[in-house]
């Protein structure tokens, strides 16, 4: 009998040194065997997806910080066409910087995404084209209207990432 509990002890205990790969280790395969989740916490496997999806939230909840960035200045923006050329300019430059900041980081992140890619490729161009407005009441208005199609674009890419 203890023949027995040894030979299954020698068993188990080789079959659990056995190398595997972190990459073959899924924590939310429910069929995955005994020894099989054994092997993947021991080597490591289960703690590397681990800091991966982590690393992978704190990269998401980086990029939906800028998000919010943009929309601040955005709405900053609104709220400057009733204020002077010099404050709006300044405000200006802080959108410019922060959206290129932004698509900077998203154009890295997800240069595999096309659709994403021509998304950012489209926002670029416009504000490219976007003159900075004048003090006149039309050349607001023409402001105003273009800072809302800036934010149905920034809101519609956001959405195409998953970000709320």
């Amino acid at each position: 009998m203890s023949f027995r509990l040894l030979f299954a002890a020698f068993a188990v205990s080789t079959l659990a040194g056995c190398a595997t790969a972190p990459a073959t280790c899924n924590s939310a395969n429910s069929d995955a065997s005994l020894i099989a989740k054994m092997q993947c916490d021991h080597s490591g496997g289960y703690s590397a997806q681990i800091r991966q999806r982590e690393q992978e939230l704190l990269d998401a909840r980086a990029e939906n910080e800028l998000f919010h960035r943009v929309y601040e200045e955005i709405s900053a923006q609104q709220q400057a066409t009733r204020q002077s050329l010099d404050a709006q300019r300044q405000q200006q430059a802080n959108l410019q910087q922060s959206l290129n900041s932004l698509l900077g980081q998203l154009k890295s992140r997800h240069a595999s995404k096309s659709q994403v890619q021509q998304q950012i490729a489209t926002l670029e161009q416009d504000l490219q084209r976007s003159p900075t407005s004048g003090g006149s009441a039309a050349d607001i208005a023409a402001r105003q209207q273009e800072l809302k199609a800036l934010q149905q674009k920034v809101s519609r890419l956001q959405l195409s990432l998953g970000y709320e």
